[in-house]
């Protein structure tokens, strides 16, 4: 059995994997679009997660970038709160949130789960700022 000392000198014992309760990691992969026009990159987007994550859990809305109330994204967030252990996939770090993306990380992370972004782009501050206010743009026009 799995034991560790504390600073005291007291033994503690790790039960959860003795007794095989430890968490599984949940796969969910996570596709958004923007409005009902983009439905076929909705489907592109299902299609290369399903072709990547066989197994996987597929969460889809079509929903805009400021808008929090989206079903699947309260859905994976609701599990993460209940002790879920996910491991959230997504194609771009902005299908998951333009803004808010570390918070909703922190909140995965809570339960040892993680955020994988399949396509990750390096962009400077200046270039990040730059796509934000054309994103506000976009939703408010």
């Amino acid at each position: 059995m799995e034991s560790f000392r504390t600073k005291s000198g007291y033994r503690r014992y790790n039960v959860e994997s003795y007794l095989g309760l430890e968490k599984q990691t949940n796969t969910i992969c996570y596709c958004r679009v923007s409005s009902p026009k983009q439905r076929d990159d909705l489907a592109r987007q299902v299609e290369f997660m399903r072709a990547r994550y066989p197994e996987a859990e597929i969460v889809k809305n079509i929903v805009r970038y400021l808008n929090y109330k989206r079903k699947g994204l309260k859905s994976l967030l609701g599990r993460a709160m209940r002790g879920d252990k996910l491991e959230v996939v997504v194609a771009h770090k902005d299908r998951l949130a333009r803004f808010g993306f570390e918070l909703i990380e922190w909140v995965i992370q809570q339960n040892a789960g993680k955020i994988v972004v399949l396509k990750q782009t390096n962009l400077s501050p200046e270039q990040e700022l730059t796509n934000d206010l054309l994103s506000i743009l976009h939703v408010f026009k």
